[in-house]
């Protein structure tokens, strides 16, 4: 299928907000180059201490090493036999912001769209660094060899993009959805939404799912909201996984627009602290 260049830009605009997290907005005033930067751990020393003993003198103790604490675990909401309590384990999350590596495919007709990303999530703006290639028939929409634009929302939720080598701010918001406001979404359906206990490559999860009234969304994606609204869409499918932590592991949602089916879905990993996003330089 061939796509016409004159086309790219309009076309990238309304799948990514539909089916993705990152789009191109040609609105924004121009911002100086650079990079995010984030925060690392710096590892532990483990000293040693060691004691000799010479000829024809008395041996001394060896000195013992400090004592040091392991790391706590983080508080989990299972039951007998590793059940997970699906509304302990939110209650939990919205408790604990964290850090997530988070993989997307996005899929409407034949727009295909694959977002990389580290974000914050559950604190009071929701932060990262974000990464999407955008294909149609295998042909890159984008132009740019499928490294895609970045986008870097900061701590004080402005949002920047990089496309084409330089970095603009963006007037739009919403680039990181509310995964914890969608499984509470879930949740508040009742005993039919609780699916039981599912294996998430290894990791134990609950599993979540049903139909959600759009207006469940307006909070938790504004600009996703708005233009499903404008499309007469009244509702959509969502599946959602979540640890003994209440971090969300999986996502799918799916929706039907004007007889396109639109799906996201993808996964969580690398679970941490809050990680620091400073905008670019």
């Amino acid at each position: 299928m061939t796509v016409r260049r004159t086309t790219v830009f309009a076309t990238t605009i309304a799948v990514a907000s539909l089916v993705g997290l990152v789009g191109c907005d040609d609105d924004t005033a121009p911002a100086a180059p650079a990079g995010a930067t984030a925060a690392t751990a710096s590892p532990d020393a483990s000293p040693t201490a060691s004691a000799a003993a010479t000829a024809g003198s008395t041996a001394t103790t060896p000195a013992s090493p400090p004592a040091t604490t392991a790391p706590a675990a983080p508080p989990a909401a299972t039951g007998a036999g590793g059940v997970i309590d699906p509304e302990q384990a939110l209650a939990l999350a919205g408790r604990t912001p964290y850090a997530a590596t988070q993989e997307f495919r996005s899929e409407g007709g034949p727009l295909t769209a694959i977002t990389t990303a580290r974000v914050n999530l559950n604190g009071p703006v929701r932060s990262g660094r974000l990464t999407q290639s955008m294909s149609a028939g295998g042909e890159d929409l984008l132009g740019d060899g499928g490294a895609g634009p970045t986008v870097v929302v900061t701590e004080d939720g402005t949002t920047y993009i990089r496309s084409g080598g330089s970095w603009r701010t963006s007037p739009l918001g919403d680039r990181i959805a509310d995964y914890h406001g969608y499984a509470k979404a879930l949740l508040a359906l009742g005993p039919a939404a609780r699916k039981g206990m599912e294996d998430c490559a290894g990791t134990p999860c609950f599993h979540l799912a049903g139909t959600v009234d759009l207006e469940q969304m307006r909070t938790l994606e504004a600009e996703q909201y708005k233009i499903l609204k404008g499309k007469n869409v009244t509702s959509f499918q969502l599946d959602q996984w979540i640890d003994a932590q209440g971090r969300t592991v999986r996502y799918d949602r799916r929706t039907d627009l004007k007889g396109v089916a639109m799906r996201t879905h993808g996964t969580f990993k690398d679970f941490g602290p809050v990680e620091k996003i400073a905008p670019p330089a």
